[in-house]
């Protein structure tokens, strides 16, 4: 098999991704010229690299005096949009096969998030299961609708977990969720709904109760839930 020989931006781009993550976020590199120097590359070389770290979220340019090369880190939820953006792209999913991924990361989520002291998530938790983030006319509701919240739910059960790699890999999943598009709304499907706002406010319920037990059996009975959805139009409602 060819391999690919690197081309220069891209030799050069390693070299400043390895230098950018040795740095703090924010940190002066230096003007276009001095590095450009310093790599011992021109310009249009330098700056075909500086797109491609900019791409990514480690670089940001800013121009005039006292502009350059600034260090950056990417955004979460930037990452986690080009990811799900790529499991729409690769074809459908049955409910269960998502689920069956799904559901070890939410179980070892709610065993961190039961344990969490952040007040404001806390806090943040309690509308979800105070319904807050619920409509008395739903059945009127876009399909986006529906997919947001339990997205938004999730997001922030990760985010009780402090764990970097759930909040990715379950932000992925659930902007997935997010990204998915089907035809008309959940008119004439009001026991789904109800159903599935009904799952999602006891399940929020049980996290605050900080039983972990008591909050597996409600992710359990909710991933029993959404299995049993019709697949058609109803993929990932979450």
């Amino acid at each position: 098999m060819l391999v690919k020989a690197r081309s220069t931006a891209e030799r050069v781009a390693i070299v400043l991704r390895a230098r950018i993550l040795s740095l703090k976020e924010g940190t002066h590199m230096g003007p276009e010229a001095s590095i450009a120097a310093e790599v011992g590359v021109s310009l249009p070389t330098l700056r075909q690299a500086s797109r491609m770290l900019e791409y990514e979220g480690l670089l940001t340019i800013k121009p005039g005096k006292g502009g350059g090369y600034f260090t950056s880190r990417p955004a979460i939820d930037t990452v986690t949009k080009s990811a799900s953006q790529f499991l729409s792209s690769s074809g459908s999913y049955t409910n269960a096969a998502f689920m069956d991924v799904a559901d070890p990361l939410v179980i070892n989520a709610l065993k961190a998030a039961v344990k969490c002291k952040d007040e404001r998530l806390i806090n943040e938790l309690r509308l979800f299961s105070l319904g807050k983030h619920e409509s008395g006319d739903n059945n009127h509701l876009p399909h986006e609708y529906g997919f947001k919240v339990s997205t938004d739910l999730m997001v922030l059960i990760a985010r009780m977990s402090d764990n970097v790699l759930l909040e990715l890999f379950l932000g992925i999943l659930w902007n997935q969720v997010n990204l998915s598009r089907f035809t008309g709304t959940f008119e004439g499907n009001r026991e789904i709904m109800v159903s599935n706002q009904a799952s999602r406010i006891s399940f929020a319920k049980a996290i605050l109760s900080k039983d972990e037990d008591k909050a597996i059996s409600a992710w359990k009975k909710r991933s029993k839930l959404i299995r049993s959805w019709p697949e058609r139009g109803f993929e990932f409602l979450g």
